[in-house]
C-alpha cells in the first residue's frame, strides 16, 4: 500500500469512528425527543423543498431505507400528522406524501434543542476550520450521493 492509500484508508476508519460517535451522541440527544432518529431525517427530509410530493418507493430510494422500513417510518409520521398523503391521479394504489405545516413546526423545534449541543461541538473551532470542514463534507456528500451504485471490489 502507497503512502496515499495508506492516508485514504485512515480517513476511512476516522470516518467510521465518526459516524459510530455521532450515532452514540444522537441516541442520547433524541432520548427526549418526540421523534427518533430515523423518522426525524425522513421527516426532514421534507423540509429542503416543503411544497414537494414524494412516493414511498422515491423515499427508499433516496434515503436508501428497504421499503418496509420506510413504510414503518412514514405510517408513524402519518399518525403523527406530520405528513400528509394524497392519491395518484393516474394510479390510486401510489400515495403522494409531503410535509405538513405542523411536520415543519417540529422539524424546526428539534433543530433549536439540537443547536446547543451542535454549537458545543464547535465551539473550539475557527471560522475558517468550520467552512473548510463544510465544504469537505459537502464534496464527500455530493460524490456519494452521485455514486451510489458506483462500488469498486
Amino acid at each position: 500500500m502507497n503512502a496515499r492509500e495508506q492516508t485514504e484508508v485512515g480517513l476511512m476508519v476516522q470516518l467510521g469512528i465518526v459516524r459510530q460517535l455521532m450515532a452514540t451522541r444522537e441516541a442520547k440527544l433524541f432520548a427526549n425527543v418526540s421523534l427518533n432518529p430515523s423518522q426525524f431525517g425522513v421527516l426532514n427530509h421534507f423540509t429542503h423543498n416543503p411544497t414537494r410530493s414524494w412516493t414511498v418507493t422515491d423515499l427508499a430510494g433516496v434515503m436508501e431505507m428497504n421499503q418496509p422500513g420506510i413504510t414503518k417510518v412514514v405510517t408513524v409520521l402519518l399518525d403523527k400528522k406530520l405528513l400528509e398523503s394524497g392519491s395518484d391521479k393516474e394510479d390510486k394504489r401510489r400515495r403522494h406524501l409531503k410535509i405538513t405545516p405542523q411536520g415543519l413546526k417540529l422539524c424546526d423545534e428539534i433543530i433549536g434543542s439540537l443547536l446547543p449541543d451542535i454549537s458545543h461541538i464547535f465551539e473550539s473551532w475557527e471560522d475558517g476550520e468550520i467552512s473548510q470542514m463544510h465544504q469537505h463534507m459537502e464534496k464527500l456528500m455530493r460524490w456519494l450521493d452521485e455514486h451510489r451504485e458506483d462500488i469498486k471490489t
